[in-house]
């Protein structure tokens, strides 16, 4: 087996891997997980065209393994040029003494918040009371899955937590990054006490690249990012799926 084949059939195998790991930590059915077992298998019948050609010419056409090869190096060129750009806009610390954080919702289950959702919430709090002065607007509406809004179940966690009621204010109409972000803005432009106030947007590291894209495409050009921690196990998985989200939202114009 030449060196070719033997990369294909080792991505194949790590990508394979990987998407048992997650149905096994998370259990079954975790958001786009497929997208590894597919990954996966595109490695896996690119190596087969390859050997196939390389042992049977005659039985299979050139240009066959020829095109997978090209798909699966141009296609993992693209998602590693977006890591590398996720990676490269997380921000070591916070900017302190925002007037506004604006932190993005996450999923909320019948026993309470998820752990991504956690994390941020955690950042949060410690976020407002290292500046008193902070006001969070905690943006989340209500999923067909889901007993309440996430902005409803964020404000509960952080009360919890030590953060005043009057420092919270709820957006409970969004379903998408990109409507937590307009719904928020819009708060901001009838509500804000300042003229131009200095806001912060709080989500997961690994999707900081992307909601601070989308927010100055709706014309928040100076948002500041404010990182939180994520799954250490799941991370890869989150960057890989947020990689392919930003590439999504720049085809249909959201970036």
């Amino acid at each position: 087996m030449d060196m070719l084949t033997w990369t294909l059939a080792v991505a194949a195998a790590v990508c394979l891997v990987y998407y048992g790991v997650i149905e096994l930590y998370t259990g079954i059915g975790t958001a786009s997980a497929a997208i590894w077992l597919l990954y996966g298998g595109f490695f896996a019948v690119s190596a087969a065209a390859v050997r196939i050609y390389q042992k049977y010419p005659e039985r299979m056409p050139m240009w066959i393994p020829v095109s997978l090869v090209t798909l699966c190096a141009s296609g993992s060129l693209v998602v590693l040029t977006v890591l590398i750009l996720i990676f490269g806009r997380i921000p070591a610390t916070a900017e302190p003494d925002l007037d506004y954080v604006i932190v993005l919702g996450a999923s909320v289950k019948p026993e309470g918040v998820s752990r991504t959702l956690k994390l941020r919430l955690d950042k949060a709090a410690e976020y407002a009371k290292q500046n008193p002065s902070a006001v969070l607007i905690l943006s989340g509406g209500q999923g067909a899955d889901e007993p309440c809004t996430e902005a409803a179940a964020m404000m509960r966690y952080l009360e919890d937590k030590g953060v005043p009621p009057e420092r919270m204010i709820l957006e409970e109409q969004s379903q998408s990054t990109t409507e937590n972000i307009a719904y928020s803005r819009i708060f901001l432009e009838e509500h804000a006490e300042n003229e131009n106030p200095d806001v912060g947007i709080l989500t997961s590291n690994f999707h900081l690249l992307r909601a601070r894209l989308i927010a100055e495409k709706q014309g928040m050009e100076n948002i500041r990012g404010i990182a939180a921690e994520s799954d250490r196990i799941l991370f890869v998985h989150f960057c890989f799926r947020d990689s392919l989200a930003i590439l999504k939202d720049r085809l249909m114009g959201n970036l």
